[in-house]
């Protein structure tokens, strides 16, 4: 693959790429750098990548990496999460409380199927509705009711203990 026809791909899918990676893990940060680490690989591997007809061999490629992102994650968080701080009287109650509701949040969407996850974040952070969130993913608003009472039973059973 040449540079022009790298730039046109890049062009073509990076935001689109980047889209796709944020509405599954809701990390603006997150996201740009695994479709940045997508494009390098393409271009580092020399793949022959067709822009038109190879779009879902990126997308395969940018939902693979991601996964493997979450995997790192969770065995980061779980590592951080069992360490325990001997002397930390820097924080308030309310503090500690704040963040434990925090970390657990954090792993109930971890934990969460994609699909709920996607509806749930676009409907949270986006605050679009239901009927926008089926125009995006092709989807139906019945769907969508059906992914948010998923995501919204299993927030609530997590958060509750």
């Amino acid at each position: 693959m040449g540079k022009e026809e790298f730039k046109k791909l890049f062009d073509t899918h990076f935001d689109a790429i980047r889209r796709y990676l944020y509405y599954r893990c809701s990390d603006t940060e997150l996201a740009s750098d695994v479709a940045q680490d997508l494009f390098t690989r393409i271009w580092e591997k020399n793949m022959d990548v067709d822009p038109v007809k190879d779009k879902a061999l990126l997308y395969k490629m940018a939902s693979d990496m991601i996964v493997s992102k979450f995997r790192r994650k969770k065995i980061e968080m779980n590592y951080a999460g069992s360490i325990v701080f001997a002397n930390d009287d820097s924080g308030t109650a309310n503090q500690v409380e704040y963040e434990e509701l925090a970390r657990k949040y954090s792993r109930v969407l971890i934990k969460m199927p994609e699909k709920q996850r996607t509806a749930f974040l676009m409907s949270r952070e986006e605050s679009l509705k239901y009927s926008e969130i089926a125009e995006r993913l092709n989807i139906s608003v019945k769907a969508v009711e059906k992914r948010m009472n998923g995501a919204l039973e299993l927030l609530r059973k997590e958060l509750k203990n």
